[in-house]
């Protein structure tokens, strides 16, 4: 690996390729650090209206981690956001078009993680 050469994708690319294989542990530890490092300095400010975001290991409910979501608004300290797929209590049947939809879910910004 050359460092600053190589991009996100090469990286991705080599880590599923299986050539860090045998440091696959020592990628996650490392990566683990600093997410929670990052989700400690996160604040409100960090999201924007239209940001997708997919809930993290820190969400109490333990069938939505992973699972994407699209942020709708602010409140107060708080990200409001709508599951890209409805799942649970957050899904609801539109009245009008009979169609699956998300209700809007109030979050702390600590559960969610930004997608790029």
């Amino acid at each position: 690996m050359k460092g600053k050469d190589m991009n996100i994708e090469q990286l991705i690319s080599e880590i599923e390729s299986g050539t860090f294989d045998s440091s696959l542990a020592k990628i996650k530890e490392a990566v683990d650090t600093r997410l929670k490092a990052s989700r400690v300095l996160r604040t409100i400010a960090d999201f924007h209206i239209g940001d997708t975001v997919v809930f993290n290991d820190l969400t109490g409910t333990r069938y939505m981690v992973g699972r994407k979501a699209t942020v709708t608004g602010m409140k107060q300290k708080k990200v409001v956001v709508r599951l890209e797929t409805p799942v649970g209590r957050f899904e609801r049947i539109n009245s009008i078009t009979g169609k699956s939809e998300s209700s809007d879910i109030v979050v702390p910004v600590a559960i969610i993680d930004l997608v790029k």
